[in-house]
This record gives C-alpha cells, sequence and structure tokens, in this order.
C-alpha cells in the first residue's frame, strides 16, 4: 500500500541528539510507517549510519545540491566555525549592503534550504512534510493531520501584513519581488513558516520552473542571489501557493502544534510537555534547538523526560 506523504528531515551533527528524539517519537506513534527521508550534511553522514534502513532513507547533501553549492557549502562551514555566530551573522549584514563576503550565503542554514526543496522536487510522493529534527511526535499524531481528499494541504496563521516585522516582514518583502508580484498592502498573509510543513512535490516543481522561466537561470542561483538570511523557503513557496499556483489548497490552522522554549530544566520541561498534549491536545510539539548558537542547554539531558512521557501516554503497546 502506497503511503500517503514522505516525511523529510534536513539536519546535520549538532542536532544528533534531537534528531534521536525524533524519530524515537516517531516509532511510539502512528506515523511510525511512514516513510522518512533524511538529509544531512554529507560529512556527517558516518553520525546517521545507524538510523539507514526500515522506513528511513539517509542520504547526504551532495545527492541533492548542484556540485559547486556542495563544495562552496563545505567552504562555508568551515569559515563559519572561524567567525563563529556573531562573526558570520555581522558578514551577512556586510555582504546584504556590499555583496561580499559571498561565503556568507552558502552556509548550513541556507543551504539546508536547497536541500529542502531540491528533495521535495525530486520526492515521488505528492505531499512531503517537512519535520526539523527538534519536532516530538505525540500519540494524537494521525495521518489525516496532512491530507486531504483533492486538495493541497498548508497550514496558516493569518496576520494583516501592515503588521508585519522583523524576518517576516523582509521574508514577505523578498517572495513578492522574487515572483514580480504586487505588494500585499494591507491584505492578510500567511506567517506559519515552522514545521511540520507541508509542501506539495508538483506545485514545487512548478515553482522552481516559473523562477528559472523569470529569471533566466537555475533556480538555485535565482535563491542564491537574494540576500542572505531575507529569503524563506516556506515564505517563497506559500508566496508561489497563495497567488500563483493553480492547484486548489485547504488551508488549516496550526491548533495541532505546541512551542516549547526553555529546556534547562528537564524536569519542568517533561512537566510542560505533558501538559501541552494531555490539556492542549498537540500532536506536534517542537523543543527549539539551540545547537546553531547560544547552547543554553544539553538536548541529550532533556530526551530521557520526554521518551518516559510518551512511553506512559502511548496508547497501544
Amino acid at each position: 500500500m502506497t503511503a500517503p506523504f514522505r516525511i523529510l528531515t534536513v539536519t546535520w551533527s549538532e542536532d544528533l541528539p534531537h534528531f534521536e528524539l525524533l524519530r524515537d517519537s516517531l516509532a511510539m506513534s502512528r506515523l511510525a510507517q511512514i516513510p522518512h527521508d533524511v538529509v544531512v550534511q554529507s560529512e556527517d553522514l558516518p553520525l546517521f549510519s545507524a538510523f539507514r534502513g526500515g522506513t528511513v532513507t539517509l542520504r547526504g547533501s551532495d545527492s541533492i545540491l548542484p556540485p559547486p553549492v556542495e563544495r562552496r557549502r563545505r567552504q562555508a562551514r568551515h569559515r563559519e566555525a572561524r567567525a563563529g555566530r556573531h562573526g558570520t551573522r555581522l558578514l551577512s549584514s556586510v555582504s546584504r549592503l556590499t555583496g561580499w563576503p559571498r561565503w556568507v550565503r552558502y552556509t548550513g542554514w541556507q543551504t539546508q534550504q536547497l536541500s529542502k526543496l531540491g528533495a521535495v522536487a525530486a520526492s515521488d510522493a505528492d505531499t512531503v512534510v517537512v519535520m526539523d529534527s527538534d519536532v516530538v511526535v505525540t500519540h494524537l499524531a494521525d495521518p489525516g493531520d496532512f491530507t486531504s481528499a483533492g486538495s493541497i494541504v498548508a497550514f496558516a496563521e493569518w496576520q494583516r501584513a501592515s503588521g508585519l516585522s522583523g524576518k517576516t516582514r523582509n521574508w514577505h518583502h523578498t517572495a513578492q519581488r522574487l515572483f514580480g508580484l504586487p505588494g500585499t498592502g494591507n491584505d492578510d498573509v500567511d506567517c506559519y513558516f515552522d514545521t511540520p510543513f507541508l509542501f506539495h512535490a508538483p506545485s514545487v516543481r512548478d515553482l522552481m520552473a516559473l523562477l528559472e522561466q523569470q529569471h533566466g537561470k537555475p533556480w538555485w542561483q535565482v535563491l542564491l542571489g537574494l540576500p542572505p538570511r531575507r529569503w524563506s523557503e516556506f515564505c517563497t513557496y506559500k508566496t508561489y501557493l497563495r497567488l500563483a499556483s493553480t492547484h486548489p489548497v485547504e488551508w488549516r490552522d496550526t491548533g495541532q502544534f505546541g512551542y516549547l522554549f526553555d529546556a534547562s530544566d528537564p524536569n519542568k520541561l517533561a512537566d510542560d510537555f505533558k501538559r501541552l498534549v494531555v490539556e492542549g491536545g498537540r500532536h506536534y510539539i517542537t523543543i527549539h534547538s539551540q545547537s546553531a548558537g547560544r547552547r543554553l542547554w544539553n538536548a541529550r539531558d532533556c530526551t530521557g523526560g520526554i521518551l518516559d512521557c510518551l512511553k506512559k501516554m502511548r496508547p497501544y503497546a
């Protein structure tokens, strides 16, 4: 029997503890038999080799990204390590103003966006559900969360365009210019750019073809030519889906999703997690990863309590 969708996770070595928890939670859920495509930065493949097999298909970024992008991604990873988090962000700001240095456009945060789009475009399933490594799947999760008869499913949080600020405003403005579309004015726009995030693979392929037609270059060159950290693969896709796609879309709210931002106290984290599930009815809970920056806590210290909660709440053995 063909699965109704595929799950996609694009990750790297620093998020391995989160990914382990994601896999454990999937295995205890009704999504256990859904195929799971995992793309990791190529040099990190050995760290994830134990997950290969069963429902998991493991691939390196070199099998998704064009060779020039993969080469420059590896170079950028070394330069980012030398510059540090704050130095890299500073250089990103300089690059937005001057176009230099170019390497900041190839950092992992940006090339992971390309990997998601490339993996979705190559998928043999129409629906691909992106789950970042810091998502935990609860026993309430159900395949029906992501499927609909005859329509594309998209999760949305609507907000007046005039009220946008920060990165969300930048992403929307960039996406509008990218497609040569008029500004949103005071319209309502969708601001849900977290995971789980649904992609419709045929629409992603149509999006890529439109970018190449309008800009006269490969889609990935178009995106890498944008100012660093001023574009989002999710916002680009949602903008296309809302304003340019010919497919019917079923917009759903995000009430099934929950978020935890402070994991400094593992016991409190487990209590908060349980409350989101039992009282809040959340199907998917994101414990936001800090691996890319401040490292306020050790992810491995948090997994035990969450796993205990999942085992106790699991309705079947």
